[in-house]
């Protein structure tokens, strides 16, 4: 595991956590963080090595040309919105959706139109809107939402394309 800026300040939030929860209810709290933990460790560790497999098999099928055609660094505009589109029509969550990324990433798609991808899995997310928001929120409230926010997975992948480029 190569540790990183990122990991060290993850591992001191919950070290911070475990204090303040320590503090609060004591040792009993703790235990029953570590055993909500142990819980949810038991299902994410089901899926995700499923999610990895299916991610790494899926970018398999297509060629590497294919996707550094349709999605990498020199496709500017259109690969964002070809990236945004794939996004939001993954049927996943994130167990998924983030490997499939990593997966693209090292596969030639370009840092730009992996964020246009994620930031369409998280604002598009087609089966979520079929599923849950059309029946519980009605077509009206949806189609304003999905209208205020159709263009917000390409700003995104435009100013982290700048942002790259500056760093």
């Amino acid at each position: 595991m190569k540790l990183d800026g990122s990991l060290i300040v993850m591992w001191a939030g919950v070290a911070v956590l475990i204090l303040v929860t320590w503090r609060k209810k004591g040792w009993i709290g703790v235990q029953e963080g570590f055993t909500g933990t142990w819980g949810l460790s038991k299902t994410v560790i089901q899926i995700i090595p499923f999610a990895l497999l299916a991610a790494t098999i899926f970018t398999q099928m297509i060629p590497q040309s294919v996707i550094a055609g349709l999605i990498g660094e020199d496709t500017g505009l259109t690969g964002m919105v070809i990236a945004a589109v794939a996004g939001g029509m993954l049927p996943s969550g994130p167990f998924l959706s983030f490997p499939l990324a990593m997966t693209l990433f090292g596969t030639g798609a370009g840092q730009a139109q992996i964020v246009s991808f994620l930031t369409g899995w998280s604002v598009y997310a087609f089966y979520r809107v079929i599923v849950w928001e059309l029946p519980s929120m009605g077509v009206r409230f949806t189609a304003q939402r999905l209208a205020v926010s159709i263009f917000l997975p390409i700003i995104s992948g435009c100013i982290a394309g700048l942002l790259f480029q500056l760093m």
